[in-house]
């Protein structure tokens, strides 16, 4: 009875030190858990405002070269990447019925101003003959003014029983005869007269026939002209479509022969920007781009153009920001992609804070609770006034040059463009971070924060210094703790990926 009472305390009393044991060392797991933070230490360096984009490098002025005639290619005197000047010859078509077309319209030239001096000797003689009938007139008006004279003298002379009847007869009858003259004189003169007006008439109508002779003999010329294909600029030849044989048939549109780049030792890139980025690139902004032809390779650039003309693709708006490029290696080729780095702001010393660190709170604490304490803070180191950065940007956008990149026959003035040259303004905003202090426990420090480069973000006020360690995350909010960090301050953050922590 004894064993089996001892039995039963015995147990009793491992299982109670059991049961102790399970409940520190939940206690103590409990403790270790909480008190595990992971870390990044604050550090200062250099901190950029980087707006990125993509391109596609292209040359400033791009010509495509075609032919306003059909006909048989005769000779290419040009290939890829010949260097032409401005009125070389590039190619020539075959000319023989464009030289037989100019034939053709000169003598229809030739035949059309044989009809002009035909007209204009017709129109001398309708001259002559309208002299002549006006002098007729005259004669027969004088005729009729003596003979009416000589009837009316008569008819006094046989009222006073002078003369017969008969001799009155032949007077009237003499006159009759001279009205009758003199209205057919006047008739001829008429005549005459609509004579030179329609020799006159067929005079305009010749020396039309004759301008327009001279247009169709220019025209066949022109299209002559137009079988040498001529270079309209200096440059460099890209594109060859032609060979030697081949009919190119030009219709409604103009074949594209040639595609000639205007310098390629100046050229051009066509960034998209976004349309949440547009607003803080300015043309003194400093550029610098890579293509993946030179991996290792930093080119530099210089914001000469941001064109209004939204593009909208799959609901995302961009706009176009053409980039001036200096080329002298000839490196970079036409269609290249580039991959655009805008620094919008720049710090060449920072203290700077992990994103990550922004957004963590620490368990059983209200993040709306210490977004209201960090807003009360006052806001400290802030820009100068906005009037003034306008003006001092403003006397450095004067001092940039307008550079004309224009091929022959573009006429317009690029400084009468509009161009955007923005303040940087420097937007500081409160914020909190959590340090782990000497017990182990989130400590909140009140900071005001500058710029951002997406991964840390400028302190320019607060109770923090390099070197210090802010917690960005716990052992209870594993998934947001960046990988490879160690527990208290063995690591650091991975940052963040945006333009804002």
């Amino acid at each position: 009875m004894k064993n089996m009472t001892f039995k039963k305390a015995l147990l009793i009393a491992v299982v109670l030190l059991v049961v102790a044991a399970a409940v520190i060392f939940s206690t103590r797991n409990r403790e270790g858990s909480a008190s595990q933070f992971f870390t990044a230490p604050i550090q200062s360096g250099p901190l950029r405002n980087i707006v990125n984009a993509t391109g596609v490098v292209q040359t400033l002025v791009t010509v495509q070269v075609g032919s306003q005639v059909s006909g048989q290619v005769e000779e290419i005197d040009a290939d890829f990447n010949s260097v032409v000047k401005r009125g070389q010859l590039l190619a020539r078509l075959d000319a023989r019925n464009f030289q037989a077309q100019v034939e053709n319209a000169r003598a229809s030239v030739a035949a059309a101003q044989a009809r002009v001096r035909s007209a204009e000797a017709d129109q001398v003689t309708q001259a002559a003959n309208m002299q002549s009938a006006r002098a007729n007139l005259e004669a027969a008006r004088v005729a009729r003014d003596n003979t009416a004279t000589l009837y009316q003298r008569a008819a006094g002379l046989m009222r006073d029983g002078l003369i017969s009847q008969n001799e009155l007869d032949n007077v009237k009858a003499n006159a009759d005869s001279a009205q009758a003259k003199y209205e057919q004189a006047a008739a001829s003169v008429a005549q005459a007269e609509a004579q030179g007006h329609s020799s006159a008439a067929q005079l305009e109508q010749t020396k039309a026939q004759l301008q327009q002779a001279d247009a169709d003999l220019n025209r066949s010329r022109l299209n002559l002209e137009y079988t040498n294909i001529y270079s309209p600029v200096d440059g460099v030849v890209i594109s060859r479509n032609v060979d030697v044989g081949q009919t190119i048939a030009a219709s409604m549109q103009a074949p594209t022969l040639f595609t000639i780049a205007n310098d390629l030792a100046r050229m051009q890139v066509h960034a998209n920007v976004d349309e949440a980025d547009i607003g803080n690139i300015s043309e003194l902004a400093a550029v610098k781009f890579t293509v993946d032809a030179y991996p290792n390779d930093v080119f530099a650039g210089k914001i000469s153009e941001i064109r209004l003309s939204p593009q909208t693709v799959q609901n995302v708006v961009t706009y176009s920001v053409i980039l001036s490029i200096d080329n002298p290696e000839l490196k970079l080729k036409p269609g290249m992609t580039a991959n655009i780095a805008i620094t919008v702001d720049e710090r060449a010393s920072a203290l700077k804070v992990p994103n990550a660190a922004l957004r963590y709170t620490p368990p059983n604490i209200q993040r709306e609770d210490v977004v209201t304490s960090a807003a009360a803070l006052p806001v400290g180191g802030e820009a100068e006034p906005a009037d003034e950065i306008q003006e001092d940007y403003a006397d450095a956008a004067a001092d940039v040059p307008v550079v004309p990149n224009l091929a022959p026959g573009q006429k317009w003035n690029p400084s009468e463009k509009i161009r955007f040259v923005q303040p940087r303004r420097v937007s500081h905003r409160p914020a909190s971070v959590w340090i782990s202090n000497a017990e182990g426990k989130p400590e909140l420090r009140k900071i005001v924060l500058g710029i951002t480069d997406g991964a840390t973000t400028e302190v320019v006020s607060g109770d923090l210094k390099a070197g210090d360690t802010v917690i960005v995350g716990d052992s209870t909010q594993g998934a947001s703790v960046p990988p490879g960090n160690a527990p208290q301050g063995g690591g650091f953050g991975m940052g963040f990926r945006g333009g804002r922590p």
